[in-house]
């Protein structure tokens, strides 16, 4: 009979027993928790999914006994909320929950399941959670070591850091699970809509100043992509709505952190270099496999996703394309920083008067030299 080690003899006993009755559905070996990237023949796809929801299933009262309240999917995907305890969100919460722009429960459904390391729950006072598997029980994961890092009372005192607070750390037969606040809208989108160029400046600083952040504490993403980025707000899947972006009550975060590199904090930077982590943005960037500086390639897929927004005040601003055409022309080695990144672009917004600040943006997003229309 295989130990599986919780915190409590006692727990550690009915584990043990339990994982032995049922056959050791979940491995604590991070490499057994693979997302899921084909999605053909749709046998298969379903196969994996239920062999996702059962491991997830198979946790569920271990994390009850901690007060989370799992999404099931029973009847298939998407994963549905659980009906108690009732979501207790409303359109103003505070820090550090999402806010409430979502209409039924069933706007809660959850259906990320190809992430498989993921899965969402509700705390016993009705808060939305999100529970992640960030480290298994052979070593500790660079990934769980930037958790360590950006969530000391000093780190999160900082207000650059644009991540997601760590509520609590669960150990699980040598498993480190991260539980944090579910926001889950996508910040670089078209379905929230922004009132004001102001607005496309706002979320653009916040993310070069989040990134200003994680490098200064020697953490490289190495995944920066629009759904690997979030605001506080959980709306209606698929249906615009405005008003939540306004400066002071609108809030963005990184979230995603299985490919970054956490380096001793006193690491030269500039000196860095690493196998180059073949994600999705490096495609349209056209970044090739093999060596490269991860810095470096991070404020790249920042650009290019900032640039999708903010550039659609081009026509009335001139300064903005010329802003990301001056990073784009800048050899690889002399890609500037998030610092150097922030310092022209705060320049260039105070150059700008309040009444070109308040226009409203020219059309939805940016997209290879044109600005997508308005429907």
């Amino acid at each position: 009979m295989k130990l599986v080690k919780l915190d409590s003899l006692s727990e550690t006993a009915q584990w043990t027993y339990r994982s032995w009755r049922k056959g050791y559905p979940v491995s604590n070996n991070l490499k057994d928790w693979v997302p899921i990237t084909e999605f053909r023949p749709m046998d298969v796809l379903l196969r994996k999914i239920s062999e996702s929801w059962a491991r997830w299933r198979f946790l569920s009262p271990f994390f009850a006994s901690h007060g989370l309240h799992i999404y099931h999917m029973e009847e298939g995907p998407p994963a549905k909320p659980p009906k108690y305890p009732l979501s207790q969100h409303t359109g103003t919460d505070i820090w550090p929950w999402a806010r409430h722009a979502f209409e039924t429960e069933e706007d809660l459904s959850f259906d990320f399941y190809n992430a498989v390391r993921v899965w969402p729950a509700r705390d016993d006072n009705g808060h939305e959670v999100i529970i992640r598997l960030a480290s298994g029980a052979s070593e500790v994961t660079d990934e769980l070591r930037a958790f360590h890092r950006l969530n000391t009372p000093k780190a999160r005192s900082d207000p650059r850091n644009r991540t997601l607070p760590v509520l609590k750390y669960l150990n699980f037969d040598g498993m480190v699970f991260v539980v944090m606040p579910r926001w889950a809208t996508e910040p670089f989108g078209p379905f929230v809509t922004f009132s004001t160029i102001s607005e496309l400046f706002h979320l653009a600083e916040s993310f070069f100043e989040g990134l200003e952040f994680l490098h200064e504490n020697r953490i490289a993403h190495r995944d920066i992509y629009h759904t690997n980025t979030v605001m506080n707000v959980i709306c209606k899947p698929g249906a615009q709505q405005g008003n939540l972006r306004v400066k002071g009550e609108v809030k963005y975060a990184f979230i995603d952190f299985d490919a970054c590199l956490t380096l001793p904090e006193d690491a030269d930077i500039d000196a860095v270099r690493s196998e180059r982590e073949m994600r999705n943005q490096m495609a349209k960037l056209k970044l090739k496999p093999g060596m490269c500086n991860p810095f470096k390639d991070d404020v790249l897929c920042l650009t290019f996703e900032a640039e999708g927004m903010l550039r659609v005040a081009e026509g009335s601003i001139p300064e903005v394309g010329q802003f990301f055409d001056w990073i784009w022309g800048c050899d690889y080695e002399e890609t500037p920083s998030p610092t150097i990144v922030l310092q022209k672009l705060h320049q260039l917004r105070e150059s700008l008067s309040e009444e070109e600040l308040n226009q409203p943006p020219a059309g939805k997003f940016w997209d290879r030299g044109r600005i997508v229309p308005f429907n």
